[in-house]
């Protein structure tokens, strides 16, 4: 399928859902408590966002002054910006999706998952030298290539 027509269905189609859904919602229990929950969704999501987002940059620091690199809370750190702006756009399906970003079990399951995907390796301590269980890019970089330099410019 052309991605043209997928992009044109996310982006015409998906606040078209998102209306319907805002106006049933409307229709089932009233205009009034529609907008209060939508209004209270955002308001939860910046405090989720400020609270998240600053237990996060402890952590980066309490990483960073270990002398380790703080690679997963950085990730999380843009699942919570994320899930803040979808928070902040009017809507239940976006809402829905925020909050589940802000859950930290299924926010660390989908880090997981993309990491899997992207063969990113967390860094840490990687098996030593004699040890098996490793992946393929392990090996790769324990070789040796040995070779000439000259400078061109001399």
């Amino acid at each position: 399928m052309d991605p043209r027509i997928i992009l044109l269905i996310i982006f015409i189609g998906f606040p078209f859902l998102e209306i319907y859904i805002l106006l049933e919602v409307g229709n089932l229990i009233g205009s009034i408590p529609t907008i209060f929950i939508i209004v209270f969704t955002m308001v939860l999501g910046v405090l989720l966002m400020r609270h998240q987002g600053t237990y996060n940059l402890s952590r980066i620091k309490k990483s960073m002054s270990k002398g380790e690199i703080p690679a997963i809370a950085m990730f999380e750190s843009i699942f919570i910006f994320f899930s803040a702006i979808l928070l902040l756009i009017p809507g239940f399906i976006t809402d829905s999706i925020g909050v589940l970003f802000l859950i930290t079990p299924i926010r660390r399951l989908l880090l997981k998952k993309i990491m899997g995907l992207s063969r990113f390796q967390p860094p840490g301590p990687g098996p030593g030298p004699g040890a098996s269980g490793g992946s393929p890019m392990d090996s790769s970089s324990s070789r040796i290539i040995e070779g000439e330099c000259k400078r061109e410019d001399e």
